[in-house]
């Protein structure tokens, strides 16, 4: 782990495993917050039986002491190979993300009906600041534009923008503008931790991945990354169906001629899709 055998955090115990991901001081924070307080689970000194006790309750306790295993190993080598530090939060909504991912891959679902699904804004319920984006090509011949809102956690509205990409016709680059203008606007708001949801895979696959020389728009991934290494920020992907303000704003955008219009308040007709997100409103994926 390291060449000393210390805590490279704080250095004052040796760095086992279970010192590493349960017993260290900014390791045993996210297993409060998770609810594991009770004695038996610090007090088993043999990682072997700790991860045992902990893959052998119930269902969910499994899933998320195994998000809790992982999120507090990766944050232990964020800290030490990246020089970043999460906030608890943050952290949190990583870990409520992962366990409904392994809940998903495990619940059984019939092979004979389709499932409905349905999404609302802010589906991952992270508490904080929310940046919603997208991307939009529209008319013909095709205009390019993009968008973003930002709220509270109760769906305030906090400010928003909205622009015109002159002689581009390419959705990925209206995606890639949308995430790079809206955390510029978080940054020039002082803002220096939320979640930004996209609707684009594609996108965040891109900024999440290894980077890339020789893609066409190498550099601006490269200038989203810079912006998200500067703050606490999550990318997480949303379904369409949760991300209906943005996609207003992008089509704003689309079919102005401004390159780029900062909205310190809603614009005309906005603010019935405001607050269907803020009540929580629930749509049918189509």
């Amino acid at each position: 782990m390291n060449p000393s055998s210390n805590c490279p955090r704080y250095g004052t115990h040796e760095e086992t495993f279970l010192h590493c991901v349960r017993d260290c001081d900014l390791s045993r924070p996210i297993w409060h917050h998770l609810g594991f307080i009770t004695p038996d689970f610090f007090s088993l000194s043999d990682a072997h039986e700790w991860l045992k006790f902990g893959s052998t309750g119930s269902q969910a306790f499994a899933f998320s002491f195994s998000a809790g295993v992982w999120w507090a190993w990766r944050h232990r080598n964020l800290m030490c190979l990246q020089n970043e530090t999460w906030s608890i939060n943050r952290l949190s909504f990583n870990i409520q993300s992962m366990i409904a991912t392994i809940t998903s891959c495990f619940s059984s679902r019939s092979t004979t009906t389709s499932e409905e699904i349905h999404i609302k804004w802010n589906n991952n319920n992270f508490p904080g600041v929310i940046l919603n984006v997208d991307g939009s090509c529209l008319g013909s011949p095709v205009r390019a534009g993009f968008g973003g809102v930002i709220r509270n956690e109760s769906g305030f509205y906090l400010s928003g923008f909205s622009g015109f990409i002159q002689g581009s016709s390419d959705i990925l680059l209206a995606e890639l503008f949308a995430i790079y203008k809206g955390l510029t606007l978080a940054k020039n708001m002082a803002i220096d931790e939320l979640v930004c949801y996209s609707d684009s895979l594609h996108c965040i696959n891109l900024i999440k991945g290894p980077s890339i020389k020789y893609h066409v728009y190498v550099v601006l991934i490269q200038d989203i990354k810079e912006l998200m290494s500067q703050s606490n920020i999550t990318l997480c992907h949303t379904l369409r169906e949760g991300n209906n303000c943005a996609n207003f704003l992008a089509k704003l955008g689309a079919s102005s001629d401004s390159d780029l219009t900062i909205h310190a308040s809603p614009p005309e007709g906005f603010v019935d899709i405001l607050r269907s997100d803020a009540t929580g409103t629930f749509f049918l994926r189509e």
